[in-house]
């Protein structure tokens, strides 16, 4: 299966991800301990992906972190519009 990209990045929200988690004073390992209460298994190298966009955001992931961060999903995805401008 090939993977997709989109401006050679596997996600949009990955510097969110990484924004969100140091606002909140999270390491990647206990963010990786808090999704797990949310039943998502991701290690800290899954973080540290998701985080320098190498690693593709299922929709579920992307809720768990939301929920988490106690935010919305379109806090989320908050200027991320700007990655799907053509270059």
């Amino acid at each position: 299966m090939k993977v997709k990209r989109i401006n050679n990045k596997s996600n949009i929200i990955g510097s969110n991800v990484k924004n969100y988690r140091i606002y909140n004073h999270y390491t990647q390992t206990e963010l990786s301990e808090k999704l797990s209460l949310y039943g998502l298994n991701l290690y800290h190298s899954d973080i540290y992906l998701i985080e320098h966009n190498k690693r593709l955001v299922r929709d579920y992931e992307a809720l768990a972190f939301a929920k988490v961060f106690n935010i919305t999903l379109e806090e989320l995805y908050l200027g991320t519009d700007k990655e799907l401008v053509s270059k």
